[in-house]
């Protein structure tokens, strides 16, 4: 995908000024619980190693274990242009026409749906645990904002992203115009996903910018690669009742065929009662009430809301690592299941959340094994990932799958191929073999590298021990697309180290958070 236009995301936000949050009454006390041990590292081993026959980079042939993601099977994936033009056993595609001179990858793994992530504070991918965690298990998300800490990291963001509201006062104003960093913050926050086998965040920007989108889909902007921006958000709650109204209006003109908003992110009764106020914000009551809305956190819902949400064809977008960060509890996901709400799962940012969606994966894993008995096996996990996010978004047509007529947005991972739903959610980025976005190869195993953009090339760096390729600049000069990743990584470290100089010092930011976890 390549960045084309540039027009402002729909009502997104950031996480500067919540308002409320629930009580757990109906979905079980976790306050006590313990955060999951994710500290060991991957205990599958490569199957073999991948191959290429070098040929046509518009037109790449891959053989492997497919995850469609509800089925799999060893067959082979034909990807013409942009799109996923053949997807079969056995060796159906390689007798396709466009299958003659394509580039061929032997990839000895698990060709799999590009990962989708549903929630990501993307402006914040910058910094990590070691920059700010809560300093203890709040109520709801009023509180927490209110640490110094915290307040500390928000300014650095607002200075750095240009923030029209919010930047401190000893912000340099070359960080201003087209001195922002905007864009190397947003593109560091895709290239975090890229390595994971990420194809597509909601990364809520608040404004966006010509940069955005050129790596990994950004869903919730105009030019996020897909034709059409169909996707309104809210990080912030309740909506101003216009604001709410102009949601409903654009349901019934089909301009909107999602709303991802913060609801019931806490564990007391006024993030509880947040779902009523939703169904209340609007002239017409119950609007909100839709299958296009899906709800991000609802940690503070128990039987009673998720009925109602299952009854309205709404959809849940579940944080797990970021809510017993920040509350000790998580979303009552037996519950949600129990009234068949579609579940998509995300990372939510990389402080107290996961740094990838794959971690966010091994989280949700071993939470529901120690919480909901087991509830959700890999195959769940994996769709939770894939196709059930691209519903959430709007986008169940488009991507998601490993289908015909599909964007060729595909992750491989090597694993073991007997499990592949196992391997998928057992996966770091040592063992992403290649990230694919509409038909671009962007990162993989250094002996692939032939399958990515021949102009102005890729970047190599080691993963955990694994030597690998990253794509990131383009031939053009424009918007910034010409950066590289060490040029980005040198930027945003730069300035967070004078960021520390400026600020008082009492809280130091720098060094930029790490690309990638070995664990």
């Amino acid at each position: 995908m390549r960045m084309l236009t540039c027009l402002v995301a729909l009502l997104a936000g950031c996480p500067t000024d919540y308002s409320q949050a629930p009580d757990l009454s109906e979905s079980g006390d976790f306050s006590a619980s313990p955060r999951p041990d994710l500290s060991m590292p991957a205990t599958h081993s490569d199957a073999g190693i991948a191959t290429i026959q070098p040929g046509a980079t518009d037109r790449i042939l891959l053989l492997g274990t497919i995850v469609s993601p509800s089925m799999t099977f060893e067959g082979e994936v034909l990807v013409e242009g942009g799109l996923i033009t053949c997807s079969a056993p056995g060796t159906t595609c390689e007798s396709r026409a466009g299958a003659v001179g394509a580039t061929i990858i032997d990839t000895a793994g698990i060709i799999a749906p590009g990962l989708i992530d549903t929630h990501n504070h993307i402006l914040f991918d910058v910094f990590d645990n070691d920059d700010w965690l809560p300093l203890k298990a709040y109520m709801d998300h009023t509180e927490w904002p209110n640490e110094a800490k915290y307040k500390a990291m928000l300014d650095v963001k607002q200075c750095l992203a240009n923030d029209s509201q919010g930047r401190p006062t000893w912000c340099p104003t070359k960080y201003q115009g087209t001195g922002s960093l905007r864009c190397e913050m947003d593109k560091f926050g895709e290239l975090k996903g890229i390595v994971a086998g990420t194809t597509s965040i909601v990364g809520l920007p608040g404004t966006s910018a010509q940069c955005f989108s050129s790596l990994a889909h950004s869903i919730d902007v105009a030019q996020n690669g897909l034709g059409t921006d169909t996707v309104q958000t809210s990080a912030l709650f309740p909506p101003a009742k216009t604001s709410a109204d102009n949601v409903c209006a654009n349901y019934t003109s089909g301009t909107t065929k999602a709303y991802v908003i913060h609801v019931g992110e806490g564990i007391d009764a006024k993030a509880l009662n947040e779902f009523t106020t939703l169904g209340t914000v609007t002239t017409t009551q119950h609007c909100l009430y839709a299958p296009q809305t899906a709800i991000t956190h609802g940690t503070a819902f128990g039987a009673t809301e998720f009925a109602t949400m299952g009854g309205a064809g709404m959809k849940l977008v579940w944080s797990p690592a970021s809510n017993v960060a920040l509350y000790g509890a998580t979303a009552n996901i037996p519950a949600a299941l129990d009234a068949a709400v579609t579940i998509a799962l995300a990372p939510d940012w990389s402080m107290g959340g996961s740094i990838n969606l794959l971690a966010e994966m091994r989280f949700a894993d071993a939470w529901d094994n120690a919480h909901f008995g087991d509830r959700l096996d890999g195959k769940a996990l994996v769709e939770m990932t894939t196709a059930n996010a691209a519903a959430v978004v709007g986008y169940a047509d488009r991507i998601g799958k490993v289908q015909e007529g599909y964007v060729a947005d595909l992750m491989v991972v090597a694993g073991d191929r007997s499990a592949p739903w196992d391997s998928i959610v057992a996966a770091r980025p040592r063992d992403v073999r290649l990230t694919m976005v509409s038909g671009h190869v962007l990162y993989g195993d250094a002996g692939l590298v032939a399958a990515g953009p021949a102009a102005p090339g890729c970047e190599q760096l080691d993963v955990c021990g694994v030597p690998k390729f990253l794509c990131v600049a383009e031939s053009s000069n424009l918007n910034k697309l010409d950066q590289t990743y060490q040029q980005i990584h040198d930027a945003l470290e730069a300035a967070m180290t004078e960021a520390d100089s400026l600020n008082g010092g009492v809280y130091q930011f720098a060094p930029l958070a790490p690309l990638f976890s070995c664990n």
